[in-house]
């Protein structure tokens, strides 16, 4: 099981986190059936976008809260990217503060193991904003790597007989902003590790980007006669991955991104894009969508049951406060 969550007690050692990252650590050589260790629960924290304005801190620590407080506990958290308000578009001290904010509350606030996904709001000074240039050490996904100690932006981990994958597909775009898709290396990682993984072995993928979405069909993306989706809000190779998915008994892809709640059934695959802890950004529901985080809850077998769990945050939002 690789080691890129954190803990109330600290990060795990780099050498351990580094070694299953590279594959190095194998799969034991019992059956599938042997290895399945049951039910269990874990939960889908996406889109924190963490910040001390608006309330954000404490509107992170009430959400870990109604996390702790369930019953069972789940075993662990995965999270779907933006976890801070943001480093795009922020210079060093700022992005480092938020970084440390997020470590900080998450160390004090839960002991519940914490996996990692990126998504566009965590690379750092993409935008060229406040004089950030490549040439700083930390620039880009260094940063998320550096200060949240994982080796890599895309990995995967085994949990009572799932395979979990944390994609990264938060990718540069031309016009200097950012488009969704699996690069070239992350693409040949996850065909391999997915042939490999033993076929009955169900498995979950986690982006931030939604692999498949249908809450973008709105007044918003209709021009003329056609539906405009733009790279930046659906993954651009979005059939190629649900049918790699639908070879390799994927079970269910998470995402965020949209701050909206969806399911869609397609190719044996389930896609939930999962709502957003933050809301409207800290600002209340976000076209009616509740503040709220998804709770998984996984049965022996390969099923699994997915609910959107609204944790009662109420924003208050000061006219004065930064939006």
């Amino acid at each position: 099981m690789t080691s890129h969550s954190l803990t109330r007690r600290g990060f795990l050692g780099r050498m351990t986190q580094a070694a299953t990252a590279s594959g190095l650590l194998a799969l034991p050589s019992q059956s599938h059936a042997a290895r399945t260790g049951g039910g269990f629960r874990y939960v889908h924290l996406t889109d924190m976008h963490l910040q001390p304005e608006l309330r954000g801190d404490e509107g992170f620590i009430k959400c870990l809260a109604a996390v702790e407080s369930l019953q069972p506990k789940p075993d662990f958290i995965v999270t779907g990217g933006d976890l801070v308000m943001d480093v795009f578009e922020q210079d060093s001290t700022r992005s480092k503060m938020l970084f440390g904010l997020y470590r900080k509350i998450l160390a004090d606030h839960t002991g519940i193991p914490a996996y990692q996904c990126i998504g566009n709001h965590d690379v750092f000074g993409w935008s060229g904003k406040h004089g950030v240039t490549p040439d700083d050490p930390l620039y880009g996904k260094k940063m998320f790597q550096d200060l949240l100690e994982i080796p890599r932006t895309y990995y995967h981990f085994d949990h009572k007989g799932w395979r979990f994958f944390v994609l990264d597909d938060i990718q540069p775009a031309p016009d200097g902003r950012y488009q969704a898709y699996i690069d070239e290396p992350q693409w040949a990682w996850l065909e391999k590790e997915l042939a490999s993984k033993d076929p009955g072995m169900p498995a979950t993928v986690i982006s931030h980007i939604p692999i498949l979405t249908v809450t973008l069909f709105d007044d918003t993306t209709l021009h003329a006669d056609a539906y405009e989706i733009p790279t930046a809000y659906v993954c651009r190779d979005a059939r190629k991955l649900a049918e790699l998915f639908a070879r390799h008994n994927v079970r269910l892809a998470l995402s965020g991104h949209i701050h909206q709640l969806d399911r869609i059934e397609f190719l044996g695959v389930t896609f939930i894009c999962g709502g957003a802890v933050s809301g409207n950004w800290w600002q209340g529901p976000r076209k009616g969508m509740e503040e709220g985080f998804g709770v998984v809850d996984v049965e022996p077998g390969g099923k699994f049951r997915y609910r959107y769990h609204d944790y009662g945050w109420d924003a208050q939002v000061d006219v004065n406060e930064p939006k």
